[in-house]
């Protein structure tokens, strides 16, 4: 069997790549750049907007899983290019290409927050995205839900694991013994540590599982500041002093990342979407669903976090 991946050398999909079976499938990475990373992986160069390039990428691809997204953009319509209208183009060739399989990989944003801790958002509750990254990836859901043959979209929450860049900067901070945060200190999250994501990916792969949404996160739920301090002690340093920085303040900080990375032509780490989606919370939901459909075992935080700093990583 064939399988293309978007997003293939990203934090998921390298980790997927490494534990998917490479002896009865042939994999393809579809890349903005054609470097080779792992052995016995093709990788194919593919400009998403572009029909000829993606049909020739996914030709004779029988699955595609689909982890490609801008996660920081300067406005709305730079999310919905990079996000929606390339997931449209994708659907569209894969529909017109034998593609037996869609597999998309979303995220707890296109849900949106819930409305207080004590209910974590379900695949039943009605989709109130507070961001235009959450926005975008449910509209890109929508473009999934054309595809002809079976889909399957799923939709975690905070995902890390071991060399993530978003955990490394985070761990920076701490290492400094700070952390600036707008949120309340009882603020609510769910978290899934990266194997599992991926093991989910490839049970959604080899199942009968159809046209069908799930949420993908540990059965449990945690304070913020309880993660913080979690990540500090794995990490055996001091629990930082948190600084609770204004909403203006932090907006006015994402503009000056929005502008310079204009002038330098490069992606934002900071705008203002994340700064409205850090206004919101709890950002929490239940995979009840998909738990009781594959019997799947979570990484505990506190495990997947001794796993993320055992070998000093970061």
């Amino acid at each position: 069997m064939k399988i293309a991946i978007t997003g293939g050398k990203g934090f998921v999909g390298s980790n997927l790549i490494k534990i998917i079976d490479k002896k009865n499938n042939k994999i393809s990475v579809l890349t903005r750049s054609n470097n080779e990373i792992m052995e016995g992986v093709e990788y194919i160069k593919t400009d998403y907007h572009s029909e000829k390039s993606v049909l020739m990428a996914i030709s004779g691809a029988d699955i595609i899983i689909h982890l490609a997204a801008t996660l920081f953009a300067r406005n709305k319509n730079e999310f919905i290019k990079e996000n929606v209208e390339s997931t449209k183009n994708l659907v569209n060739l894969a529909n017109i290409s034998g593609v037996k399989k869609f597999i998309y990989i979303s995220s707890l944003a296109a849900g949106g927050p819930s409305t207080d801790s004590t209910n974590p958002r379900k695949e039943t509750d009605k989709e109130n995205p507070v961001s235009n990254y959450g926005l975008s990836k449910l509209l890109s859901e929508k473009e999934v839900m054309r595809f002809k043959n079976d889909w399957v979209i799923l939709r975690p929450p905070i995902v890390y694991g071991p060399k993530d860049d978003g955990f490394s900067t985070i761990a920076q901070w701490l290492k400094k013994g700070i952390m600036i945060s707008p949120l309340s200190k009882d603020a609510m999250f769910s978290f899934v540590f990266v194997k599992d994501l991926c093991l989910s990916i490839i049970r959604a792969i080899e199942s009968d599982i159809k046209n069908d949404i799930f949420y993908i996160c540990e059965d449990k739920i945690y304070k913020w500041m309880d993660f913080i301090n979690m990540m500090a002690d794995y990490m055996e340093v001091k629990r930082p002093k948190i600084i609770k920085m204004p909403k203006a303040l932090l907006n006015l900080t994402a503009i000056s990342y929005e502008f310079f990375s204009y002038i330098i032509k490069t992606k934002p780490i900071l705008n203002r979407d994340k700064v409205r989606e850090a206004s919101f919370y709890h950002w929490i939901a239940s995979s009840k669903k998909w738990q009781d459909l594959t019997a799947m075992k979570w990484t505990p935080l506190s495990e997947g976090l001794k796993k993320t700093f055992e070998k000093n990583l970061v």
